[in-house]
């Protein structure tokens, strides 16, 4: 990872992560940690830029969307003890991406700064996990 990618990562460290960790934790009322596997992102400048909006900003809104309502609170604080991206190669991404939730852990698995195909919106996050829980 050179200068750059550690640079842009400090900077969205700095600048939005503690606010959307924040803002997960109140919506589903509990310490959520987002585990960022920040060395996923070793040399992909575009998809670090991407986080706060593609990444962080999906996956607190679907979390809103299940969060709404006490039954879906409860399921989510019961269930889910911390979340883990990974970012992943743009090539074949669509076919590579994966949402997964085993043993309280739930992984995202996509590309972040490749095309739209080859991350989850919202929806799709929001989706599996009512499916998943």
């Amino acid at each position: 990872m050179g200068l750059k990618e550690k640079k842009a990562i400090q900077g969205i460290k700095d600048q939005y992560f503690n606010d959307y960790q924040k803002e997960l934790n109140e919506v589903v009322g509990k310490e959520l940690p987002i585990d960022i596997q920040w060395d996923t992102f070793n040399t992909d400048l575009n998809a670090i830029k991407f986080i706060p909006s593609v990444c962080l900003q999906r996956t607190v809104d679907a979390f809103k969307e299940i969060c709404s309502d006490a039954i879906g609170k409860e399921a989510v604080q019961e269930s889910i003890q911390t979340i883990v991206v990974h970012n992943i190669e743009p090539e074949n991404a669509e076919a590579n991406k994966s949402l997964v939730f085993d043993g309280g852990v739930f992984t995202i698995r996509a590309s972040y700064g490749g095309h739209h195909s080859g991350f989850f919106t919202d929806l799709q996050i929001r989706e599996y996990l009512e499916n998943a829980l």
